[in-house]
């Protein structure tokens, strides 16, 4: 089984798990809206109780249907899975002239796969009886919360802080999302302080109980065909610590001793996604041989610069998974954000940070030659979410051209010079589908400005342009449209800029610029992001 289709795996039981987050949180959010636009937020100390114990019938109610959900994803997994990975070696013992028992008469491997599944379903359960959050304590360590605790303070604190005048209702209501975003709903090992967020804890739950009866699988092939070597698979961005090993033939104490077997962070453990099969010396080929392993390793652990930053291949997987777990952040934010009736305001500028992270995300893992896995970011199930064109009207002016603007770049504010890409990418998503053309800049101190022109260009004078960052959009086009004549005399004349980009309704591009050799070199003109 490969990674991607090991990755599959839990990935309804995640979404379900996910679901029963988004419930939570939106009832928090509910709460909130409800009582602090009216009078009941007066009288919410005689009501709170009556709130709170319909909030934990809810719950219970949203656990049930996320535990029928993730059972039925086990029944599927511990049968059609199983039984697909127990087929897989019947080529095995075709090789030796031997008939693989049926799967329906291995008695002792149902047992154990029934034990497993069983065992799996009381770790959901578990899950779902120790659920709440985390708040970061006064000495900055993250300290965990029951989610009736939560419930308690978080509503009793908005209802204080609303009605009194203290904070407006937007303030308390960005607060309330963004530290329950941040946390997310966890699962909450009380005795050790341990915690992990449900949806992650649930995968790993199912993933840990597959990979038990995959290694008794492969074990059992074995014994069978009197064999005690195991070729251990191979795949793409595998942890330093597991590249000496995977690829290659070892023995049962070798996989133990070598390479972890039945440790956390060795083969088999916590997000390892490496298996082990059966493997007869003289008979079995090896799959991989030791110098395209070597070769594969040295490429992988040769570092490329990405925007001043150097990642192998496996840290550019983990900074991945870092910004996957930020735009999921920002989805929820946007989702929680409607739900308790934000201003368009701060929904719009959410989404906009989700859309420049989005694209820097896009763009990274092309540089890298990452593929982009978007089930990883839609597994909430929210959808894709989208920019209003009516905020651009807002945020850049009326989007009309006239004599008095065109030609004269405003200043919108400035940023930390770091976030300049970010910002890039959030303005990316603003222009994209404006019907003139804009333009901004971010220039090497962090100052933004934005340009009004019209259909066809627009004027940058009067702005330093050495080391900035500029994008604009061309108005009306559409496809691999990308930089057009205008922009290659931009750069003839202004070699000093650091980059520029260009936007359509479908795509970005952009244009880097660099500085190491004698003459200007146009790099991934034509660079699909």
């Amino acid at each position: 089984m490969t990674q991607g289709e090991l990755e599959q795996l839990p990935q309804a039981v995640g979404r379900a798990f996910s679901r029963l987050e988004q419930n939570i949180m939106k009832d928090v959010v509910r709460k909130i809206r409800i009582n602090g636009f009216s009078s009941a937020s007066a009288d919410w100390q005689l009501s709170r109780l009556q709130h709170l114990g319909s909030s934990q019938e809810e719950i219970q109610g949203w656990i049930q249907e996320a535990l029928e959900v993730s059972n039925q994803e086990l029944q599927q997994i511990f049968s059609n899975q199983v039984y697909q990975q127990y087929t897989g070696q019947q080529k095995a013992f075709r090789l030796m002239g031997m008939q693989q028992i049926p799967f329906a008469e291995n008695t002792q491997l149902q047992q154990l796969v029934e034990s497993i599944r069983q065992q799996t379903a009381d770790t959901f359960r578990n899950i779902t009886g120790s659920m709440g959050l985390v708040r970061q304590g006064t000495s900055g360590r993250l300290m965990p919360i029951s989610l009736t605790e939560f419930y308690q303070d978080t509503l009793d604190q908005a209802m204080y802080e609303i009605p009194s005048g203290a904070f407006n209702y937007q303030t308390v209501l960005n607060r309330v999302i963004n530290e329950m975003t941040r946390s997310g709903i966890r699962w909450i090992d009380y005795a050790s302080s341990h915690h992990n967020r449900i949806d992650v804890a649930a995968r790993r739950a199912v993933m840990t109980g597959f990979r038990q009866i995959q290694g008794r699988i492969n074990e059992q092939t074995a014994r069978q065909l009197g064999t005690d070597s195991y070729e251990v698979t191979w795949h793409m961005g595998a942890r330093p610590t597991h590249q000496p090993w995977q690829g290659k033939v070892w023995t049962m104490q070798q996989l133990q001793e070598i390479c972890g077997l039945g440790s956390v962070t060795g083969l088999h453990g916590a997000n390892c996604y490496h298996d082990y099969n059966a493997f007869i010396p003289g008979i079995s080929v090896r799959t991989y041989m030791d110098e395209w392993l070597e070769e594969q390793n040295r490429r992988e652990n040769t570092p490329r610069n990405y925007l001043g930053r150097e990642y192998t291949t496996y840290e550019a997987l983990q900074r991945q998974r870092q910004m996957e777990t930020t735009l999921r952040k920002y989805r929820r934010d946007i989702e929680l954000l409607k739900e308790g009736g934000a201003s368009q305001k701060d929904i719009m500028l959410k989404q906009c940070r989700y859309q420049g992270k989005l694209q820097e995300y896009q763009a990274f893992s092309k540089f890298m030659k990452l593929p982009v896995q978007v089930e990883r970011v839609y597994q909430d199930g929210l959808g894709h979410m989208k920019i209003r064109k009516e905020y651009l009207k807002t945020r850049l002016g009326s989007g009309k051209s006239n004599s008095e603007n065109f030609g004269k770049p405003i200043l919108l504010g400035k940023v930390d010079s770091n976030n300049r890409y970010e910002t890039i990418g959030y303005y990316n998503g603003l222009i994209r589908n404006a019907e003139i053309e804009y333009a901004i800049i971010v220039d090497r101190k962090g100052n933004v400005y934005y340009s009004v022109g019209n259909r066809e260009s627009v004027d940058l004078a009067g702005i330093e342009l050495s080391g900035a960052i500029i994008t604009h959009n061309h108005p009306g086009s559409e496809g691999l449209v990308s930089f057009g004549k205008d922009d290659f005399e931009f750069l003839r004349d202004n070699q000093d800029i650091l980059e520029l980009q260009c936007v359509n309704a479908e795509y970005d591009y952009k244009i880097n610029i660099l500085k190491d050799i004698s003459d200007i070199v146009y790099n991934d003109i034509y660079r699909r992001i």
